[in-house]
């Protein structure tokens, strides 16, 4: 939609950036809606993950979880699959994996399901099979690093903006986590509850203009072990920063290793997606149980411990089902 056409003229205070619609404006898109369907949510290759959330362009999602139990790693797997099956190119904006070669680095370990670390002399990937993974990511992630303090969440989206008109065919971006980033100047005293309703509103009209999926990274507030010596089960509404932040994001997902508390080998993971704005076209909220392999760094279904997505298939051409990988090695 060209909305040059509905800008409403600039006046003496200088330029109101606002855009007025009539029903006869917009009525040739709605018939089209109405006689093909309206744009729903696109697969993640998993039927169970499918019906929790699925990817949809111009919309804002808000990743959440506590420390170190595996939102960002989930995220960058998703998008790898995502990338993998249809050409869907991001960008992420994540200090927390600076230097960027750690960042590929990892996605190749996915990808191959076989350590990139010289320290584990059994099973480490050779070159010829890292080169082969490189070659099938090089041109769908791009890592942007910008430093503090200039890096304000407005900053990261004006460079995201940038790249997304020079590179043409960007999908989605990825911003992780939310607190590695500076407050703009003039807003470093401004209430929790206001500066989440700023970000909220500029990061869904980034997705809106620029067609991209958006993604940012949170923490939970500091939480209590309760009397079953786990973590509560991270809430939407206790995003560090305040609830404002879910009221004004489309989606809000959440990564949590139950028994991490008490057991820090324990592989279990839930996903769930706590709210689906547009239900009928995105998913239901609801949970997914996986298990985490650190091995091959990847996902897994809780009962049956198959990969969430037939990465061995995409990559060596076999099934994951009963291969050894290490004969690839």
């Amino acid at each position: 939609m060209d909305l040059e056409k509905f800008r409403v003229p600039d006046d003496s205070i200088g330029k109101k950036n606002a855009y007025v619609f009539k029903p006869k404006d917009v009525y040739d898109i709605m018939l089209n809606d109405l006689r093909v369907g309206k744009v729903k949510g696109t697969t993640t290759y998993n039927s169970n993950i499918d019906n929790c959330w699925t990817w949809r362009k111009q919309e804002a999602n808000i990743w959440t979880g506590y420390a170190n139990e595996g939102k960002s790693l989930w995220l960058k797997q998703m998008a790898l699959i995502k990338a993998l099956k249809e050409g869907w190119r991001f960008i992420f904006c994540s200090p927390e994996d600076f230097p960027p070669q750690e960042f590929f680095d990892d996605m190749i370990h996915t990808l191959t399901g076989v350590t990139t670390d010289k320290s584990y002399t059994d099973r480490v990937i050779s070159e010829e099979l890292y080169q082969k993974a490189y070659e099938m990511i090089k041109d769908l992630f791009i890592f942007l690093y910008i430093e503090p303090p200039h890096n304000s969440i407005k900053s990261v989206l004006m460079e995201f903006k940038r790249i997304c008109d020079e590179e043409g065919d960007i999908s989605a971006v990825v911003i992780d986590p939310l607190l590695k980033f500076a407050r703009p100047k003039g807003m470093e005293d401004t209430r929790d509850d206001i500066y989440a309703a700023y970000i909220g509103s500029i990061c869904v009209d980034f997705a809106r203009q620029t067609n991209t999926s958006l993604h940012l990274v949170m923490h939970q507030v500091t939480p209590s072990i309760e009397e079953d010596k786990k973590y509560p089960e991270p809430n939407m509404y206790k995003i560090k920063g305040g609830g404002s932040y879910s009221d004004g994001f489309d989606n809000v997902l959440s990564v949590w290793r139950p028994n991490y508390a008490k057991d820090k080998f324990d592989a279990e993971v839930q996903f769930s997606s706590q709210k689906i704005k547009k239900q009928k076209l995105v998913g239901i909220p609801q949970r997914f149980k996986m298990s985490f392999d650190r091995k091959s760094n990847r996902y897994k279904d809780f009962n049956t411990f198959e990969d969430i997505f037939p990465f061995d298939e995409v990559f060596y051409g076999i099934s994951n089902k009963t291969n050894n990988l290490k004969q690839y090695a």
